[in-house]
C-alpha cells in the first residue's frame, strides 16, 4: 500500500499539461532503467513492482469519432498504442534529434524525433513532456521524452479524457510512408522483460 501511495503522489506532481517542470519526470525509484537492445529501447518504462503495460497489433484499425451525435470513421490507425498507467515515463526508442513538440488536435501533446535511421518517430497523447526535449535537442535510446497521458481530440491544448491513457507510437519512413511499429515493439518488450529477470 505504501508504494501505491508514493505512486499516486508522483502522478499528482506530473499532472500538468505541456512541458513538465524540471525534476518531475522519472524521479520515483519504481521505474527500471531502459534496456537498450541493438541500439533501441522499449518506449514505455517498466515498474520494479507492478507494470500495467498492454499492447497488441492495432495497425490500420479503424479510428472512430463522434460527429454530430454519430460515430464515424475518421481514418485508419497508423501506429501502435501502448497502454500504461497515467504518468508512466515515455522514453526514446532510438537516438536522434527532436524535430517537433507541442499540441495537435488528434495527437494531443506530442514529440517527433528524427531518428538516426532517417525515420520520423512520433510519440503522442502525452500528459506532459520532458523539459529537455525541445526542438533541435539530441536524444539517445532510452532518454526521457515525457509521460503517458490521454490528451488529444480537442482544439484546446490540454484537452484530455476522450480515451484511456496510452502512448501512440508511429514510425514514418523518409518517403512519408507510415509503417507498422508492432513487430519492433514486441521484440523490444521481450528483450526488456528478459533482461529484468
Amino acid at each position: 500500500m505504501k508504494r501505491l501511495i508514493v505512486s499516486l503522489a508522483l502522478l499528482a506532481t506530473v499532472g500538468g499539461a505541456g512541458p513538465a517542470t524540471a525534476g518531475t519526470l522519472e524521479r520515483a525509484p519504481r521505474y527500471l532503467p531502459s534496456v537498450v537492445d541493438d541500439g533501441m529501447a522499449f518506449p514505455v518504462a517498466r515498474s520494479n513492482w507492478y507494470s500495467v503495460i498492454n499492447f497488441h497489433n492495432d495497425w490500420h484499425a479503424p479510428r472512430m469519432r463522434k460527429i454530430d451525435g454519430k460515430w464515424r470513421q475518421v481514418g485508419l490507425h497508423e501506429g501502435n498504442d501502448i497502454f500504461a498507467e497515467p504518468g508512466t515515463p515515455i522514453r526514446a526508442v532510438l537516438g536522434g534529434t527532436v524535430e517537433r513538440t507541442g499540441w495537435t488536435f488528434y495527437s494531443g501533446w506530442r514529440i517527433g524525433v528524427r531518428g538516426d535511421d532517417g525515420r520520423y518517430w512520433f510519440y503522442a497523447h502525452m500528459m506532459s513532456y520532458d523539459p529537455s526535449a525541445v526542438t533541435g535537442a539530441r536524444v539517445e535510446a532510452g532518454d526521457p521524452l515525457g509521460v503517458v497521458g490521454n490528451t488529444g481530440y480537442g482544439e484546446d491544448p490540454g484537452h484530455k479524457d476522450e480515451f484511456i491513457h496510452h502512448l501512440h507510437l508511429g514510425i514514418q519512413e523518409p518517403d512519408g510512408t507510415w509503417v507498422n511499429p508492432y513487430p519492433l515493439m514486441r521484440s523490444l518488450y521481450r528483450a526488456a522483460v528478459k533482461a529484468e529477470r
